[in-house]
C-alpha cells in the first residue's frame, strides 16, 4: 500500500489530536495516520496501536474520503454547550431518520447548510460551527457520500439487475480459472486549471500574483483485477478506439500467460468497427474476451468508485504542476488493492 499523502497543516492538526484528542479512538487513529502517512504499511501500523490490520484499511479508506473530519468520534455525543434541548434534539433525529420532505428539503436531500437553516428557522438555535450539524447528521444514521448522476436513457432497474445477474453467471467459471483474469474497465479523464487565488503576505500590504489559467487534461483506462483488486493503469492521449485498442494491447502484454475478460460499459469505442478489426488482426489481443455491461448504468462498474477515491484524494491537497496532480492520481491507485466487485 503506498504513503497517504498529508499537508503540512494536517500533520500539524493529526499532532495536537495524539496527544489531546478527547478519546482514545481518535487519539489511535491520528497515530496510525502519521504512521501511514511516513511510509508504514498496514501491518506494522495496526501493531504500533493495537488494532486489527482491517481496521487500520477502513482508517487510511475514510481519511481520504473526508480527510481530517474522520478522525472525528462522533460517539463521543459532547452536548453540554448544545443550545437545542434534549426534546429538540430528538424531533431532528427524528426528521434526518425520514426521507426529507420536499418542503423542508427541496434538493432532495441533506447538507449541512441545509439542517442548519432548518433548525435555525424551527428553533430560532443557531450554532458557529457546523461540527453539530455533522454530529446530529450522524447520529440519525446519515453518512457523506458523493451524490450519483443518472442518464435519463437508462433503463429500468429490474433490466439493469437482471443483466448484472446475466455478466456475473458468466464470469463465475472465469473468477474460479487461475489462468484467466477477469478485470472490470473504464476510462477516467482529469483536467487542471491552476488558478491562485490567495497567499499569505504581511498584514496591511498588498500583493500582485501571476495567474496561470492554462487548462490541462490526462485521460487512463483501468484495469480492475476482480480477484486480486489490484489496477493496471494505462495512460491514453485520447478516448477513441485506436488509444483503447493500443492499451488493451499493452494490458494484454503485460498477462501473455493469462486469457483476459474485461467487463466495461457500451461506450462507441468499446464496440466499434475498427476496435473490432484490432481484435481481429492483433495477435497479443487473441485471448481477450468483452463483455458489455447495461447501457447507462456506470454505477455497477466497480472500477467507477476506484476513480471516486483517487480523485477525492487528489482533490485535497493543492499541487503547485499538473504533472504533480497526475502523478499523485497514478500512484494512488497503482499503490492500494480495492474492495470493488461486481
Amino acid at each position: 500500500m503506498g504513503r497517504i499523502e498529508v499537508s503540512e497543516d494536517e500533520w500539524n492538526i493529526l499532532i495536537g489530536h495524539r496527544d489531546h484528542a478527547p478519546t482514545l479512538k481518535m487519539r489511535l487513529r491520528a497515530e496510525a495516520l502519521m504512521l501511514l502517512a511516513n511510509g508504514a504499511d498496514e501491518q506494522f501500523t495496526a501493531r504500533m496501536v493495537q488494532r486489527q490490520p482491517s481496521t487500520i484499511a477502513q482508517w487510511r479508506r475514510e481519511f481520504t474520503q473526508t480527510r481530517l473530519a474522520s478522525i472525528h468520534d462522533y460517539n463521543l455525543g459532547n452536548l453540554n454547550a448544545s443550545k437545542l434541548d434534549a426534546t429538540q434534539r430528538a424531533e431532528v433525529i427524528q426528521v434526518l431518520s425520514q426521507p426529507p420532505a420536499p418542503d423542508l428539503v427541496p434538493a432532495g436531500f441533506w447538507t449541512v447548510p441545509a439542517l442548519s437553516n432548518w433548525i435555525s428557522d424551527r428553533f430560532q438555535v443557531t450554532y458557529a460551527s457546523d461540527s453539530t450539524m455533522v454530529f446530529l447528521l450522524h447520529q440519525a444514521g446519515l453518512s457523506f457520500h458523493q451524490t450519483e448522476a443518472f442518464d435519463q436513457r437508462r433503463g429500468s432497474e429490474d433490466a439493469i439487475d437482471a443483466r448484472m445477474a446475466a455478466i456475473r453467471d458468466e464470469i463465475a467459471p472465469a473468477l474460479a480459472d487461475p489462468a484467466t483474469i477477469v478485470a472490470a474497465a473504464d476510462e477516467v479523464r482529469i483536467e487542471h486549471e491552476a488558478i491562485t487565488r490567495r497567499a499569505w503576505y504581511k498584514k496591511g500590504t498588498t500583493t500582485k500574483l501571476k495567474v496561470d489559467r492554462s487548462r490541462q487534461a490526462q485521460s487512463w483506462i483501468g484495469f480492475l483485477d476482480q480477484n486480486s483488486g489490484h489496477v493496471d493503469l494505462e495512460a491514453v492521449d485520447w478516448q477513441n478506439s485506436d488509444t483503447i485498442a493500443a492499451a488493451l494491447t499493452t494490458f494484454a502484454l503485460h498477462h501473455t500467460d493469462k486469457k483476459i475478460t474485461i467487463v466495461w460499459d457500451n461506450a462507441g469505442r468499446h464496440k466499434s468497427k475498427k476496435l473490432r478489426e484490432h481484435l481481429a488482426s492483433d495477435q497479443a489481443l487473441k485471448n481477450i474476451h468483452l463483455i458489455a455491461m447495461p447501457p447507462y448504468a456506470p454505477d455497477h462498474n466497480p472500477i467507477e468508485h476506484v476513480w471516486g477515491e483517487a480523485k477525492t484524494q487528489i482533490s485535497n491537497l493543492q499541487r503547485d504542476t499538473f504533472d504533480q496532480t497526475c502523478t499523485a492520481f497514478e500512484t494512488f491507485i497503482t499503490g492500494n488493492t480495492f474492495p470493488y466487485r461486481l
